[in-house]
């Protein structure tokens, strides 16, 4: 399968799978530990439980963003200790509309591993539509994974500030509107954006319900980094920490475009230099 994201009913068929490792990353900004209690409530039978914090991002620095990338082995290990290795099928979900399940297939895709996908929908869709749940912990049972580095899927800050206006990159901030416009920062300490960067906000690719919109949908409100990439540009994507601009990467794999790379440090990182530019407005 080249299409990273897949159905509940695709999930409920093989969920149990001798090599399916089903992976629940919901998490709350501001509540770190709501994404475990919600899991410990109930969970799809035989997840196991990743943090977006304390997994799958390394500790906060001077630099590096909110959720810094995570360091290959460190993590590798983590994913062993979870019961994955090279031959899963890893699912994983949550119940943000794929935010930090992307963000988990990402990370993966970036250690080599490409049999990872995101369930679509979530888990209070799974619940609601009668779907299997339990509270039962899942005993895992340690593997070995083994990380193949992809580096050419991460962008780091040289790589931003040598594609500012440069003609065969696109820079995508991920946020939405008011925070790319620099008129409202609810979050980081400085408003607006990097210079040259479009604006295409995560959630255009879900519906009102929190579904995945069609294909012919996501192709529209893709439009101009679609545009981009068909012309031999290079696209990277960011968002405030490196975490909302994953399930904008997973919507253009999803649509056969896969030469996108996140800058994984994104807006918070970028600012962490005091001499790097900041726009505001729609310049």
């Amino acid at each position: 399968m080249s299409n990273p994201l897949v159905s509940k009913k695709w999930l409920l068929a093989r969920m149990y799978e001798p090599n399916m490792v089903i992976v629940d990353c919901r998490f709350q900004l501001g509540a770190p530990e709501a994404g475990k209690t919600a899991y410990a409530e109930s969970h799809i039978p035989g997840a196991i439980y990743l943090d977006l914090e304390s997994d799958l991002s390394a500790p906060v620095s001077e630099h590096g963003g909110r959720h810094p990338l995570p360091d290959p082995d460190t993590l590798a290990e983590r994913l062993s200790q979870a019961g994955i290795n090279n031959d899963s099928v890893v699912v994983a979900y949550d119940d943000q509309g794929g935010l930090n399940a992307s963000r988990l297939w990402l990370l993966l895709r970036w250690l080599g591993h490409d049999q990872v996908y995101v369930m679509d929908e979530g888990f209070s869709a799974w619940q609601q539509n009668g779907y299997p749940v339990t509270t039962d912990q899942h005993v895992v049972i340690p593997s070995s994974f083994q990380p193949v580095v992809r580096g050419e899927l991460i962008a780091d800050v040289e790589d931003v500030r040598s594609a500012i206006g440069s003609p065969g990159v696109l820079l995508v901030d991920s946020r939405e509107a008011p925070r790319y416009l620099g008129q409202t920062e609810p979050i980081d300490a400085k408003a607006g954006h990097i210079p040259s960067a479009i604006n295409a906000f995560w959630k255009n690719n879900l519906n009102a319900e929190g579904k995945w919109t069609s294909e012919e949908q996501r192709r529209t409100s893709l439009s101009e980094v679609i545009d981009a990439l068909d012309a031999g540009r290079e696209v990277i994507v960011y968002c405030g920490s490196g975490v909302s601009a994953c399930p904008n990467i997973v919507a253009l794999h999803s649509l056969g475009y896969s030469n996108v790379r996140l800058y994984a440090g994104s807006w918070s990182d970028w600012i962490s230099y005091s001499e790097n530019p900041v726009a505001v407005g729609d310049k």
